[in-house]
């Protein structure tokens, strides 16, 4: 089970649902006492989306008033697979080399901009069976979150 993950956003945006990628600390953020509650657990080049919107307000040096805190965790995103590798709640590691170190004529699924090489993501659901990938033929779409 994946723990919680909570931090302050704007109350203009906080509602079930919203998506955002976090770019690192801001630097009004620096000198902020809230920064390790509000940021502590958010990693750099991450998507999250917002889970459940609380009551709580605090002052927020980047928006320079009240901000919300809010419980968040990692968006899925979508990332073809070998055919053998797409089994709901199995992990995978995703390497480099996915598409054979050629670049995609659209956009990548073999290696898109939000997965990181190296990284573990379980496969949460399939959503092609069978995937036209330039590269390779026996790849399959799936919806994953980090590990």
């Amino acid at each position: 089970m994946t723990p919680s993950i909570y931090t302050l956003i704007n109350p203009t945006v906080a509602k079930p649902g919203y998506s955002f990628e976090f770019l690192g600390v801001a630097e009004p953020c620096t000198s902020c006492r809230n920064l390790k509650v509000c940021l502590g657990k958010l990693q750099n080049g991450e998507v999250y989306s917002v889970t459940e919107v609380g009551k709580n307000k605090l002052d927020c040096p980047l928006i320079e008033g009240k901000a919300v805190v809010v419980q968040v965790k990692p968006s899925p995103r979508l990332l073809a697979v070998s055919r053998g590798q797409a089994v709901e709640g199995m992990t995978v590691t995703v390497t480099a080399n996915a598409g054979d170190g050629l670049p995609c004529e659209e956009e990548c699924r073999c290696l898109p901009r939000y997965v990181k090489a190296g990284q573990r993501y379980v496969v949460k659901r399939i959503v092609k069976k069978s995937f036209d990938c330039p590269y390779s033929s026996s790849r399959s779409l799936v919806e994953v979150t980090p590990a």
